[in-house]
Parts: structure tokens; C-alpha cells; sequence
């Protein structure tokens, strides 16, 4: 354990950092289970040739998108987090 303020700074945003890389873990698989619940439930609309096609079709289910804006979010306060530990 760091004994200064600065290292307990740095300790301090490591934690945020794994915590955010936790979160984009877990919007990942809600992501995927909803993916693979609506291209079960509805494959001729969900369910496209290529990759993209198939995010843009998802992306049309609010719940999905809301999701996804979520991890974009979190990506983005994850990246100050860095800066900031950087910073220290």
C-alpha cells in the first residue's frame, strides 16, 4: 500500500480504471445476449450478411443502442481517468 499522497492518488485511479474496464466487460456481454435474443427472436430483421450490417440493424433496438452509448461513455471517462493517473 502506497504510503504518500500521490501513490495513494495512483492507487486510487488504477481502481477506477479496472472498475470501467469491468463495466465495458459487462455491457459487452449484455450486448451479446441481446443480440443473439433478437436474431433468434426475429432473424430476417436482426440477422444480416456482414458485420455491419448486422450493428446497424441492432442499433435500431433502443435497448441495444442505449447500451452501446453507455460503453461509449464509460470508454471516454476511462480515458481521462488515464490521463489524469498519468498526470500524478
Amino acid at each position: 500500500m502506497a504510503g504518500n499522497t500521490r501513490g495513494k492518488l495512483k492507487e486510487n485511479f488504477e481502481g477506477v480504471h479496472r472498475n470501467f474496464n469491468w463495466s465495458i466487460k459487462h455491457l459487452n456481454k449484455s450486448l451479446d445476449l441481446i443480440a443473439v435474443q433478437l436474431m433468434q427472436l426475429n432473424p430476417d430483421e436482426y440477422k444480416k450478411e456482414s458485420a455491419e450490417e448486422t450493428e446497424a440493424a441492432l442499433m435500431t433496438y433502443s435497448l441495444y443502442k442505449g447500451i452501446k452509448s453507455l460503453g461509449i461513455g464509460i470508454e471516454a471517462l476511462d480515458g481521462l481517468a488515464q490521463k489524469i493517473y498519468a498526470s500524478i
